[in-house]
């Protein structure tokens, strides 16, 4: 919200508060400034922008229209870029040499602007402008008093640091999603935003601040369009897997891929031979169909129900609009307009904003879809209750612990009787409920502590930790009751089940399959002594029998 107040507050204030200047162009060709000073009016000729012409070297003539009396006026060029100037200003005309990534060139406020000051004593003499080299574009000029002039930037600067802030911190936070949750794909997205980070910094003339490393600046335009382009090759790289369009659109999954890779090479290429006009317009259009395709594929995927489709359109869609304007402006040699200016780069903060919070949420679902996984693989579909892999791998656990501690163990076995006849008379729809219905009774007067497993078909399983042989007693008795008491209820069916059950105690050096093995043989001699009963194996007292 401040950075909109800010983009606000600047457009709106520099148009108030702006001075008009007077532009003219010397086509003279090569001369020294003084003959320049005394040449005829008619030949300079008006000029909408200082911008760089067929020639190596341009002449320019800067007249501030109606100043203010008593105030220092500021002369300002903006996107000079890695353009080289020269001004020769009143009352001495000196040349002052000046650039942005020039790290010897002083001036007032930050590198947004090429910024000199034209003293209020001679704020109506002309100043005089060399152009050269850089690049074909033009160079707005803004005149205003110094004061203006100083909290304009100061803006400027506040809404430059916010977003390069927003974008290192979003980077970070990807970086961090990456690691965490092992999606490299993320680490794509990290790439783009480090990109956009540089190219934000250079376009904005703070990378003089930012680089420690001086020697580099004069690269600085060079490094940022490297960066871009790679930039361009993650961010597509990241759109594949973010869009799932392996999945969903295999051929146009596989076109991108084409031209990602051909993107790849080309910006490989640029780093070479950075002057390839061929090179570089071919990665401007191989950038334009990826947009294209991307956006495609995103309010396809939306169509269908898809969030991260919309979340695509929302966050890459408004970087697409400023970034393929921003590139119509430069293309047609007309310079960034002033709200083209502030919205390109908060576009990328934006962008990345939706984008990273759209993957926190993907893989929030993607680890809620994990956790229901392993929930199902441990748990019984049809009773809810573990199943014989969970109780497995339980058991061992506990009869450790429970060898630790010296505290006694049971293990229960629980098997329905004349369940075959169940299913045969009435159908497997109605076994299944009846086994349903035994997982609820059994849920319900085992303690909390205590794990009850369907093991296996109509057998059930109970571990009983901490409790003496009366204890282990009552409760398998208390279970038996319970599943004879309440009758099952599967209409027109009314049923009334009984479970026998097998009692084994923890011996000294027992392992998991010694106790399963003496709970099935206890569980074994109740079927053969008449069902609907309990038979208990103790470690002193091995089978004792309950009625």
């Amino acid at each position: 919200m401040r950075a909109w107040l800010w983009l606000i507050l600047l457009v709106s204030t520099s148009s108030a508060q702006a001075t008009s200047v007077e532009l003219a162009r010397f086509d003279g060709g090569e001369t020294g400034i003084e003959s320049l000073r005394e040449a005829p009016e008619s030949s300079w000729k008006a000029a909408p922008a200082l911008q760089r012409g067929a020639a190596e070297q341009s002449w320019w003539r800067l007249r501030v229209k109606q100043p203010q009396a008593g105030s220092d006026i500021v002369l300002s060029l903006k996107e000079t870029y890695d353009a080289s100037v020269t001004v020769w200003m009143p009352p001495d005309y000196r040349p002052q040499h000046a650039g942005i990534f020039d790290p010897a060139w002083k001036q007032v406020g930050s590198r947004h602007r090429l910024a000199f000051i034209l003293p209020a004593d001679f704020a109506d003499q002309p100043v005089y402008v060399r152009h050269e080299g850089g690049r074909y574009q033009p160079m707005a000029v803004a005149a205003m008093p110094l004061e203006t002039y100083v909290a304009l930037d100061l803006q400027r600067v506040r809404f430059t640091s916010a977003i390069l802030a927003s974008l290192l911190l979003l980077g970070i936070v990807a970086t961090v999603y990456a690691i965490a949750l092992w999606r490299w794909m993320l680490l794509m997205f990290c790439g783009w935003v480090a990109s956009c980070v540089l190219y934000v910094a250079a376009m904005s003339g703070e990378i003089v601040a930012l680089l420690p490393w001086p020697s580099l600046l004069p690269h600085a335009m060079r490094m940022s369009g490297v960066a871009i382009n790679f930039g361009l090759v993650m961010v597509y790289g990241f759109t594949i897997g973010f869009l799932e369009l392996d999945r969903c659109y295999p051929r146009a999954a596989r076109l991108m891929k084409v031209l990602v890779a051909i993107a790849a090479v080309l910006a490989i290429v640029i780093v070479i031979w950075p002057r390839s006009p061929l090179a570089n317009q071919a990665i401007n259009i191989v950038a334009l169909a990826l947009a294209v395709l991307a956006l495609g594929t995103a309010a396809a995927r939306a169509r269908s129900g898809s969030p991260q489709g919309w979340f695509y359109l929302i966050g890459w869609g408004g970087v697409t609009v400023a970034g393929v304007a921003r590139v119509w402006f430069f293309l047609n040699h007309q310079g960034t307009p002033p709200m083209l200016e502030w919205l390109h780069p908060l576009a990328y903060a934006v962008g990345a904003l939706v984008l990273v919070l759209a993957t926190a949420r993907a893989a929030r679902y993607a680890e809620r879809e994990l956790h229901v996984a392993r929930h199902e693989a441990r748990t019984d579909l049809l009773t809810g209750l573990p199943n014989r892999a969970e109780f497995d791998a339980a058991l061992a656990a506990r009869l450790h612990a429970a060898r630790e501690s010296g505290a006694p163990l049971w293990l229960m076995f629980l098997d329905l009787d004349h369940f075959k006849s169940i299913n045969d008379r009435h159908g497997h729809a109605v076994g299944d409920a009846c086994l349903k219905a035994v997982g609820d009774i059994l849920r319900k007067h085992v303690r909390a502590g205590d794990l009850i497993a369907r093991y296996g078909g109509e057998e059930f399983v109970l571990m009983i930790e901490g409790a003496g042989a009366r204890r282990a007693l009552d409760a398998a008795e208390s279970l038996r009751a319970a599943v004879n008491a309440e009758a099952i209820r599967v209409k027109p069916h009314r049923i009334v089940l009984s479970v026998s059950i097998g009692l084994s105690e923890l011996r000294g050096e027992d392992k998991a399959a010694d106790l399963l093995a003496r709970a099935d043989a206890a569980l074994y001699r109740a079927k053969q002594n008449g069902r609907n009963r309990i038979e208990a194996d103790f470690a002193d007292k091995p089978g004792v029998s309950a009625p």
